[in-house]
């Protein structure tokens, strides 16, 4: 991937990556706390969280953003690091991309079992 592509892909994902990952956090407090219920005045109910918390679009669309922006910008560090070590930037892109393909195997059969 060329380093300019990586970094677009960073850029465009970080937004989108940082919106859902608030969205799952807050609506897992709102499935555990009272204090967090009470604090969103009446916008995150208990049912409300639980809709967000288990959607499948949600958790699908972040692990997908989370998988893509890693790997983009795990690119872009090996891309700086191969100058002067370029062993160690194929051994950290082949580990992360054997990580993240790990990862997304795990949450698709989490997902639709398998």
């Amino acid at each position: 991937m060329k380093a300019k592509t990586a970094i677009a892909i960073v850029e465009w994902t970080s937004l989108p990556l940082l919106l859902l990952a608030g969205l799952l956090v807050i609506s897992g407090y709102g499935l555990t706390s009272e204090a967090a219920r009470n604090a969103s005045l009446g916008i995150l109910t208990f049912s409300r969280s639980q809709a967000i918390h288990l959607s499948r679009l949600v958790k699908l669309g972040f692990v997908s953003l989370l998988l893509l922006h890693t790997y983009a910008g795990t690119e872009v560090l090996a891309k700086k690091v191969e100058k002067s070590h370029g062993r160690l930037a194929a051994l950290m892109g082949y580990f992360v991309l054997a990580f993240l393909i790990y990862v997304a195997w795990i949450a698709v059969n989490g997902e639709f079992g398998g």
